[in-house]
Parts: C-alpha cells; structure tokens; sequence
C-alpha cells in the first residue's frame, strides 16, 4: 500500500480568459480566470512532480506567455519552497502531455526522470514537420520543448511509456487518453491508501469541472477547446476519469481549475500564489498556516 502526501501548486495564471477556449462551443459567454499550476507528490522516498511549468527565460515561451496574458509567472525555485523543496529534490516528472504550460521548463530539474507516453511524443514530431498549413495544431506547443526531450531521451533521462503503465512508481499508474487534446494524453492514478484517497491528475483532459459536470452541472459533458483530435474521443475519456474516480469529483485534481482552492484546504503565499494541500500522508503535518 501507498501513501503520498500532495500539493497543487500555482505558478501563474491567466486572469481574463475567454469561456469558449475552456468549453468548446460556449461563444460570447464571457470570460472567467484560469490558474496554471503544477502538482507535487512527495512519499515512497520520491519527490514527484506531474507536470513543470513554463521557461520564462525562453524566447519563444515569452511571446507564447504574451500572447496568452500569463500573469504572476514565478520560478519553480519559489513555487516549491512553499512546501519544502527545492528543484534539486525532483527525482521523478510525469508530463501529462507536451502543450508549453506543461512542459517547457525541464532544465530547471537537474535530477529528475521524465516520463512521457511514446505517442505524444512521436505525434508533435510528426505534427512539426506538416508544414504552415497544419501550424495550428502547434499554437500551444514550443518546439524547443520536443528538442529538449529527444536530447534527454539520448542522455537517458527521458522515458517513453507504451500506453497504460501500472506501478509507474510504487501506487502510481498512468493510463493514456489517445486524440483528443492532444495524440497522446496521459491521466496519473496515485492509489493512496489502497485506493480509499485515490487522486488522478489530469492534465489538461478537461480544464475545468463543467467540461465533465456539464454547464449549471446539467450532466452533460462539453469539450475542452483546443484539441487535435475528436470531441467524441475526449468525452469518451471523461467517462473513463469519472469511472476511475467513482464519480467522486474530489478525487480528480483538474490544473487550470480555481475552484481547487475552495476544493482542498488552501493558502496564498507572499507572491499572490496558490497551493492546495490535495491530500497528505499518515504522518505528514499539514503545510497549510494557521490563522489566527
């Protein structure tokens, strides 16, 4: 049996984004706020992040950010001090999937692993050699990011996964999503406590809770709005998510969504970020402050 401790961690946002990018079909609804984070797993002697964050440093990730008012970018060596940890002690990163937000900043963890399914991978390579007709299925991708990954493939450090992947590390299994937000998705189970405090990260799978809850929670699913692939192909996952999460929304951590920090016992930290305490350990203190 496992036991993890996790915590949702803001490192920016977007504070004006529009309601039809989030839910596919939803034009001239208005806008609301998106969080970008990314989520730390500490237990079983790891230090595990599901995803990285963004390079603020990197040119093409800069007009990127611009283009998409990226707001209150802080640096990982910041984010994760409010729980403890620094870049170094990263062992081990799960990238959902490729997009920028997700995996542009590698080179910040000197000593992680990486894992990415073989067919996200293979796919953004194919995508990027389509040529300028098919540019828009790249407008969330850096290409530098997909050369940072097959340099780390060549040292060693990045490892393909072929679809579902059980025990990953101990409790934690990947299970993929193929053509729909991007070729290949991939959601984490980590199986705390046998099950009973299961969380499964998503990704971007869905962005919100009404992609799977339905507009006014009427049930009825709504894609996402950026995709590669089919709408049919992302709500058949999100049956999938809801089936793996017993319909339990609390165990499904969703990284754009702000209602995680009403969610999950939650804070602010000194640089207008969040951090969600999603679930902890036997024996973990909790790290949210106490008010007084």
């Amino acid at each position: 049996m496992a036991n993890y401790s996790m915590w949702l961690l803001e490192y920016s946002y977007v504070p004006v984004q529009a309601i039809s990018s989030v839910m596919a079909g939803q034009h001239n609804k208005g806008t609301r706020t998106i969080s970008f984070t990314y989520l730390a797993i500490k237990g079983e002697g790891h230090n595990i992040l599901i995803d990285c964050g963004t390079d603020a440093s990197n040119e093409y990730t800069k007009k990127l950010s611009e283009r998409d008012s990226i707001t209150n970018w802080n640096p990982p060596e910041k984010v994760l001090a409010n729980i403890g940890l620094k870049p170094e002690d990263i062992d081990t990163m799960i990238f959902t999937h490729a997009h920028y937000d997700h995996m542009d900043n590698m080179a910040a963890f000197p000593n992680a692993h990486f894992y990415i399914q073989s067919k996200e991978l293979l796919g953004w390579i194919q995508a990027m050699s389509l040529g300028k007709k098919f540019a828009s299925l790249q407008m969330a991708l850096n290409p530098d990011d997909i050369v940072t990954a097959v340099k780390m493939l060549a040292e060693g450090r990045m490892n393909l996964v072929d679809g579902e992947k059980k025990n990953l590390l101990p409790g934690i299994h990947v299970y993929p999503a193929y053509d729909g937000h991007t070729y290949a998705s991939q959601m984490v189970e980590v199986e705390n406590d046998g099950g009973e405090n299961k969380r499964i990260a998503i990704g971007d799978l869905a962005y919100v809770d009404a992609n799977l809850l339905g507009i006014d929670n009427d049930g009825v699913y709504v894609p996402v709005g950026l995709g590669v692939g089919s709408p049919y192909n992302m709500m058949k996952t999100y049956e999938e998510i809801l089936e793996r999460a017993g319909g339990d929304m609390q165990k499904i951590v969703l990284c754009h969504e702000t209602s995680n920090w009403t969610k999950y016992p939650s804070w602010v930290t000194k640089e207008g970020l969040h951090v969600a305490e999603v679930c902890l350990a036997p024996g973990q203190t909790s790290l949210v402050p106490v008010t007084k």
